[in-house]
């Protein structure tokens, strides 16, 4: 890349980076993140930065259980290092920011080496700032798995220029970020094998994978006390797989495909061969029982978005050899071969992408977008002010929209977890509708119960009365 292009394609990452970071920032400042996930991936990497290594306290019953045990998670090592130098949620946030910005660069030099056209590459790479479901994954608290959008994209670019070692280490980096994505690359052996005919590197790659996900999933996972858990998302499938089947095609699920396609205006249907990388991670979300899998608002996409743009890519191929190979009539005007043609699809990818970006996404584009979501007040500033005098080794039961700010420390529960042991007891009356706890929604009814025993309680004593915090001291 020459330096006028470095400079025009950071331009749109630089923009993505500084917003999405603001946007990250503030809906956690305004309470608006959650233990899950951004307090228990933070809490994990505290306790790894402190020589506890992979420790939670996210035990059913608020014992300490290892993160591994629930999603198998190695990235968590190399970011403890980064952590331990800037032990804050907010580090999470502007990494994952960082992460998701740069997947721009590699999607550039793919497009560029397929379409030999920069004027193309450079909206595609747009396109995939604008794309709603990478902006949804990156405002959804923090997740490891979000950061292999980026890492599959580096792969893909890598693998096909045959630079091995660069591609072994983004695969490295794709597969530690959780146990599933072992079956992506899995498939990137496949792809190798048939498409690159690279067959004894395809059967290394595949066969590598697929042990590695045995070994993870069967053996290292349950020995550390997890289960098959996940399991339980597809009871459908595992009991009527002839019904799970025909779900397929239920409304919401054509929903979700559309949603993928839309804005990057249906090109990877010319090119449908291109989403074979991103197959598994379809197929399990539209095989899954678990609504949030078959949405994009959330981080079920993050091994997806990649192969969608890479198929766009694909897709933009064929239509422009099919286009320069028929002359359109339009106003008179002869369209046959050259920059015309580039300059009508950069156009339609833009148009499309804004356009969609305006009606579905969470950016400030969006025509209903909520700044509330995003500003903070007095209020929630003094209750970050008070959290942030809690010392770290006192443990402390709260609720869900509290415990991001509370990580750095070995005990945390997600309140009503151990309520009446845990040193402190933090709530906000102010957020008690439907915020999860375990695998179950805590109603208003519920935390009015728990609230009431504490209140009843001669071994507690109310410490803090605001009108978005509550804080119960154990005597």
């Amino acid at each position: 890349m020459t330096k006028k292009e470095w400079l025009v394609i950071l331009f749109p990452v630089s923009i993505y980076f500084f917003v999405f970071s603001y946007l990250s920032l503030f809906r956690h400042w305004s309470l608006n993140s959650s233990y899950l996930d951004l307090g228990l991936e933070s809490q994990a990497l505290w306790n790894t930065s402190q020589g506890r290594f992979f420790e939670t306290s996210f035990g059913s019953s608020g014992e300490l259980i290892s993160s591994l045990s629930y999603h198998f998670t190695p990235i968590i090592l190399p970011l403890a290092l980064i952590y331990r130098l800037l032990p804050f949620p907010e580090t999470l946030l502007i990494f994952q920011t960082l992460v998701l910005s740069s997947g721009a660069i590699p999607l550039y030099w793919i497009a560029k080496r397929i379409l030999k056209s920069q004027i193309l590459s450079f909206f595609l790479g747009l396109s995939y700032l604008l794309y709603p479901s990478l902006e949804y994954s990156n405002l959804f608290d923090f997740h490891y798995v979000t950061l292999a959008t980026t890492f599959l994209l580096f792969c893909f670019y890598f693998l096909n220029e045959r630079r091995w070692l660069w591609f072994t280490l983004f695969l490295i980096l794709s597969v530690s970020t959780k146990e599933n994505m072992a079956i992506v690359a899995a498939l990137f052996g496949i792809y190798l094998y048939f498409s690159l005919r690279e067959k004894r590197r395809g059967v290394a790659v595949l066969l590598i994978s697929l042990i590695y996900f045995i070994f993870s999933v069967f053996y290292m996972m349950p020995l550390l006390g997890g289960s098959l858990g996940a399991v339980g998302r597809y009871s459908t499938l595992t009991s009527d797989p002839i019904r799970a089947l025909f779900l397929l095609f239920d409304l919401d699920k054509i929903k979700y495909i559309f949603h993928l396609l839309v804005s990057v205006g249906f090109l990877p249907l010319l090119s449908p061969g291109a989403l074979f990388l991103g197959s598994s991670e379809i197929f399990l979300n539209l095989l899954s029982d678990y609504n949030p899998q078959w949405q994009v608002k959330f981080h079920y996409t993050a091994a997806i978005t990649p192969f969608v743009l890479v198929a766009a890519i694909f897709g933009t191929y064929r239509l422009i050899d099919t286009l320069r190979n028929t002359t359109l009539l339009h106003s008179n005007v002869v369209i046959n071969r050259g920059q015309r043609l580039n300059y009508l699809i950069s156009f339609y990818l833009l148009f499309i992408a804004l356009v969609w970006n305006v009606l579905h996404s969470p950016s400030p584009l969006f025509y209903k977008f909520d700044r509330s979501k995003y500003t903070e007040t007095k209020e929630t500033r003094k209750v970050r002010e008070i959290l942030k005098t809690i010392p770290s080794g006192v443990s402390v039961s709260a609720m869900n929209n509290l415990g991001s700010h509370l990580i750095n420390r070995r005990f945390l529960y997600l309140f009503p977890i151990k309520f009446l042991e845990a040193d402190l007891v933090i709530l906000d009356p102010g957020a008690v509708a439907g915020f999860p706890t375990g695998a179950s929604i805590l109603s208003g009814e519920e935390y009015h119960h728990y609230q009431n025993l504490l209140e009843a309680s001669s071994n507690h004593e109310k410490i803090i009365d605001e009108p978005h915090l509550l804080v119960y001291r154990k005597k």
